[in-house]
């Protein structure tokens, strides 16, 4: 039975977390701006995790126990660098083609494997070859993508590629400098719980800030409240409880799918709600970019597990 529901939260992660791209489209076509919607997201979800919050403090779960000094200089550095990950996710699709933007920010798996070369100062060696192959087609069907015209998936008519493609690839490395920071800590690292309620006291502090351009802000969000709550609850809160539930019963190789569920729920979505859709050139770039994300994804993990053995 916990199988079954780990299994059922990770389809459930993949597919709550692939309506990001939707929610930050449609409220862009509404007019809100990059840091409005990471403001917003953040203080929907503050709002709701502080009862959640309350309720376990009461019942003293674990999940809420005080942090030492340590855990708490890893909350607030990796919860720092989530603000980071939210906002360039959110330029990205208000800058660039939905799928575009969904398959940059979600390589993060990639960028993590070069780095380890570039950091370690070396040429691949001959035992990741297949890492060397899955970056090779990652990177082709990235090119591949921001080379082609297709009136079916497009940027909004305002929007600027540049900034997207800066705020995809900042997406993309504030993942892995955060996968970093948490593997380094081992077990000493902060529950999940502290760290999503760090991220969104940063964001709603930070709100005032986020919304000093803002103009007719609450006159917007009464037009889209549901979009609103589904990108800060639907988007955010679940995926993140799914995954940390998935996490906890499942293989590290399963759970690592997510990423590349992601991108496949994103595209469909993209279809079936926002009418977008790709050329068969399309097709086969982002195939290889998610072949070349679950190779880099999938033999990173089975060879820790061996060094771990």
């Amino acid at each position: 039975m916990n199988r079954r529901s780990a299994i059922f939260a990770l389809l459930t992660a993949g597919l709550a977390w692939g309506t990001t791209g939707i929610y930050v489209r449609v409220l862009g076509l509404r007019g809100f701006s990059s840091f409005e919607l990471l403001g917003l997201r953040l203080l929907v979800v503050f709002m709701i995790l502080v009862p959640i919050l309350l309720l376990l403090h009461l019942r003293q779960s674990p999940q809420v126990q005080p942090l030492t000094i340590s855990q708490r200089k890893t909350a607030f550095t990796v919860s720092f660098l989530m603000l980071f990950y939210y906002l360039g996710a959110i330029v990205a699709v208000q800058h660039l083609p939905l799928v575009m933007a969904v398959l940059l920010f979600g390589s993060s798996p990639l960028i993590a494997w070069t780095l380890n070369l570039v950091l370690e100062k070396r040429l691949p060696a001959n035992k990741e070859l297949t890492q060397s192959l899955g970056v090779l087609l990652g990177m082709t069907g990235l090119i591949g993508l921001a080379l082609s015209q297709h009136g079916g998936s497009t940027a909004p008519e305002d929007a600027i590629p540049a900034i997207g493609y800066l705020g995809g690839i900042t997406a993309a490395a504030m993942t892995v400098a955060n996968a970093r920071i948490l593997r380094r800590s081992g077990e000493q690292a902060p529950a999940s719980l502290s760290i999503s309620m760090l991220t969104a006291i940063l964001g709603t502090l930070l709100a005032p800030l986020l919304f000093i351009d803002s103009v007719d802000l609450f006159a917007r969000i009464q037009g889209s409240w549901g979009a609103l709550l589904g990108l800060g609850v639907l988007a955010t809160l679940i995926p993140g409880f799914a995954i940390a539930h998935a996490g906890s019963r499942l293989p590290a190789t399963a759970t690592s799918t997510v990423s590349i569920q992601l991108q496949v729920w994103t595209i469909i979505l993209g279809w079936i709600i926002l009418n977008e859709t790709l050329s068969g050139a399309q097709v086969a770039a982002a195939l290889a970019v998610m072949l070349g994300t679950g190779i880099c994804l999938l033999h990173h993990e089975s060879h820790e597990i061996k060094l771990l053995r």
